[in-house]
């Protein structure tokens, strides 16, 4: 499977990502990531001492994350 990285501005201090997980991502959400395989739903904000990751979804195949893409508008 290709790897594919969007985006989407949500403010100054906040964006969305549909990206592969990699581990220090996963370390700096705090969240327990048992499968770290597909594509992930995640937003990131900038500010204060290092940046907060929140993963929202996990998206198990190419086509769902091309279809998510589509509906958040990110490029």
């Amino acid at each position: 499977m290709a790897e594919f990285y969007f985006t989407a501005t949500l403010s100054n201090e906040r964006t969305l990502f549909l990206a592969p997980l990699t581990d220090r991502l996963i370390a700096e959400s705090g969240q327990d990531v048992p499968d770290a395989s597909g594509y992930f739903l995640f937003e990131r904000r900038r500010g204060g001492r290092r940046p907060n990751v929140e993963i929202i979804a996990q998206v198990v195949s190419e086509e769902a994350a091309l279809r998510l893409r589509d509906m958040l508008g990110m490029a």
